[in-house]
């Protein structure tokens, strides 16, 4: 009798180690979610167009456009060139130098920016200005963007804002 009960145990115990549905196809393995690579530190050169809107000065708006090239040393700081042309009165020319900081969201390929700097610009008379602003950068899987930013200067002949909407080619 204690043989055939150490032989019905050692069955049952046995019998719990085979329990359980056997998986025909095994679990496909977990992959990370995709990145976006295209903010790494570098060039590019872009082109927008863009409006220019007075502050306060009887001055009625202007559209107008430009190009701009800019350098990340890394993929959160880096400078920005840019030169436009708006069509107020006399044709405002704007030539701006920003330091940009970046903070890339790598999952959705999106970075959102501020930039702050210095200019100069010539609209009848021609004088310095500080300017700071704030946009938003999207890379597609190419890594050609599009962008879309703002950014107010203070002037002696008065204050003004100029937004932009444009493409970048990074190089």
């Amino acid at each position: 009798m204690k043989i055939l009960t150490t032989l019905l145990m050692t069955a049952a115990l046995a019998s719990t180690a085979f329990a359980g549905p056997i998986a025909k196809n095994p679990k496909a393995p977990v992959l990370p979610p995709p990145t976006c690579e295209c903010f790494a530190p570098g060039a590019a050169f872009g082109f927008f167009g863009g409006a220019i809107l007075p502050d306060g000065r009887g001055a009625d708006d202007a559209l107008g456009g430009g190009v701009l090239a800019e350098y990340f040393f890394t993929e959160n700081i880096g400078i920005q060139g840019s030169y436009g042309a708006y069509a107020t009165d006399s044709e405002h020319h704007a030539f701006d130098a920003s330091l940009v900081l970046r903070a890339p969201i790598k999952s959705l390929c999106l970075a959102p920016y501020i930039l702050a700097g210095g200019g100069y610009s010539v609209n009848g008379t021609s004088e310095g200005n500080f300017h700071a602003g704030g946009g938003v950068d999207f890379r597609f899987s190419s890594c050609v963007g599009v962008f879309a930013d703002g950014a107010y200067h203070w002037a002696n002949a008065g204050d003004y804002t100029i937004v932009r909407l444009g493409v970048k080619v990074p190089f």
